[in-house]
């Protein structure tokens, strides 16, 4: 009886998946990046060759590269109209 239950909060707790702000942020870059290449090969390959395991470096890498500098570019537009 007592093994049943233990049994029952193992599983409870494996089904459990706690999401934080990296993994929101590791998600976003990866969908930008493999958005991203998929626009630059003009849609001639399928997305799914961009977007899986083997590709998540790369789409990551790129997603965060272009995050960055829609942030940068945000700030110089911000800071050029602010000031008159």
């Amino acid at each position: 009886m007592e093994n049943r239950s233990k049994e029952k909060k193992n599983k409870l707790r494996e089904g459990l998946t706690w999401q934080t702000e990296a993994d929101s942020e590791l998600h976003s870059s990866e969908w930008f990046g493999a958005i991203i290449r998929y626009f630059w090969h003009l849609g001639r390959r399928e997305f799914n060759t961009f977007y899986n395991p083997k590709e998540l470096k790369k789409n990551t890498i790129i997603g965060w590269i272009c995050k960055m500098i829609m942030l940068i570019l945000l700030m110089y537009i911000v800071y050029r109209y602010s000031t008159v």
